[in-house]
């Protein structure tokens, strides 16, 4: 299919392939979008002007891509904000007074985690996908979690096979956490409430292609492996066998204090699926665990998150360049599966670990980016890049997830 890449000459981040959307048919695929100006210095020190300025950034993509704010179907935010609960509080509130004028009610899904950011100074990122011209279903379950106030977004949305399912979380009807710091009990709770939205939108946990599970956690050395098996085992309570493709990334925290999981998903209706699980990758610790590398279904290919592990789950290479370049390999790996390259892809999340300074950050995410031109020349596919606290096991740097579009 003819992809349109949405380029403007300025960057999103402080390192950037310059492609700040695609559009492949009536999907739109918004890259992560900060307060920038034409050189990729932060413009702003306050959240209600970065936020502002990200969400007008997000909007002029849409328009190039021929679409607007209502076409969007999901939004994640990336904020980074180190105060205590009431700072955060006021962070969000401060959030939810600026993108109120930008969605109107019913608007997209929204997951809101936060992660460090590349640029010093950035407060807010913002990416976005968006459906143009086509039906959508409201997916609203009776007595599902609420939101603690009345905001305009939507639990999920039905968009002819797809199933877009925002950030779930262990929350009562009316906004008030359940089970606060304790992993079990919330695992348990989202991934319950991520059940119920697939079966209002017609499906089950067969149909889920990609599920990313944002969790807090700051334990180092093998304690991290172990907290990530802790958390799992509950999670395959409701995977599926195979499982969905995704990402497990350790986020510094939530709006919320003492909440310290989110969950996503979208999922695709249809038995015509193949999972792609190419030999000799990299594996997971828990034997037998049946999960999955990507799915394709349809035309569109899910590529779950990507390490740089052997296949016993222990981290490759002690450097972000051989960790990055072992990424794009396994990316192109199941890629290949589906009979696809890097090319098709449309959309790269880069979680990576950024180091303690600015410069040794500023050098990492330059490293990254660099390694991404020699798989992805320009125009390459739009990119959400973000510092992450951790990963599933210890002493991993970087994981990577695509999506791609396959050809006709």
């Amino acid at each position: 299919m003819k992809k349109k890449f949405i380029t403007f000459g300025n960057p999103r981040n402080a390192s950037d392939n310059g492609t700040h959307g695609v559009r492949v048919g009536n999907l739109v695929f918004v890259g992560g979008q900060m307060s920038l100006d034409e050189h990729g210095e932060v413009i702003g020190s306050d959240v209600t002007t970065q936020s502002q300025n990200a969400f007008e950034a997000v909007k002029r993509v849409l328009a190039e891509a021929g679409a607007t704010m209502g076409d969007v179907v999901k939004h994640n935010v990336y904020f980074q904000c180190d105060g205590d609960e009431a700072e955060v509080a006021k962070f969000i509130a401060d959030l939810d007074q600026v993108r109120v004028r930008y969605f109107s009610d019913p608007g997209p899904t929204t997951t809101e985690t936060r992660f460090g950011l590349s640029s010093k100074g950035a407060l807010i990122l913002v990416d976005a996908w968006a459906v143009v011209d086509a039906e959508k279903v409201r997916l609203m379950p009776p007595g599902h979690w609420s939101w603690n106030k009345h905001l305009p977004f939507t639990h999920g949305w039905k968009v002819g096979d797809m199933i877009f399912v925002g950030g779930q979380r262990s929350l009562n009807k009316d906004g008030r956490l359940v089970g606060a710091a304790d992993i079990e009990v919330q695992t348990d709770n989202t991934f319950r409430n991520l059940d119920t939205m697939l079966k209002a939108g017609g499906g089950n946990q067969q149909n889920l292609m990609r599920q990313n599970t944002y969790y807090r956690y700051f334990g180092q050395g093998s304690e991290v492996t172990d907290f990530w098996e802790k958390m799992t085992n509950v999670r395959r309570r409701y995977m599926s066998v195979p499982s969905a493709a995704g990402a497990g990334i350790r986020a510094s925290g939530f709006p919320l204090d003492g909440e310290v999981i989110q969950v996503e998903g979208i999922g695709v209706l249809g038995e015509n699926r193949h999972r792609l699980q190419p030999e000799n990758h990299w594996d997971w610790s828990i034997p037998n665990s049946q999960f999955t590398q990507g799915w394709q279904i349809g035309n569109l290919a899910f590529i779950g998150g990507q390490i740089s592990a052997d296949n016993k789950a222990h981290a490759v290479g002690k450097d972000i360049a051989t960790q990055t370049r072992n990424v794009f390999k396994f990316i192109r790996s199941v890629l290949r599966e589906a009979g696809l390259d890097e090319s098709d892809v449309v959309k790269l999340y880069i979680y990576y670990y950024g180091g303690e300074s600015w410069d040794q950050i500023a050098q990492t995410t330059a490293t990254v980016v660099d390694i991404q031109r020699e798989f992805y020349p320009e125009p390459g596919p739009a990119s959400t890049m973000v510092r992450a606290s951790g990963f599933a096991f210890e002493d991993l740097l970087i994981e990577i997830e695509a999506m791609a579009i396959c050809r006709d």
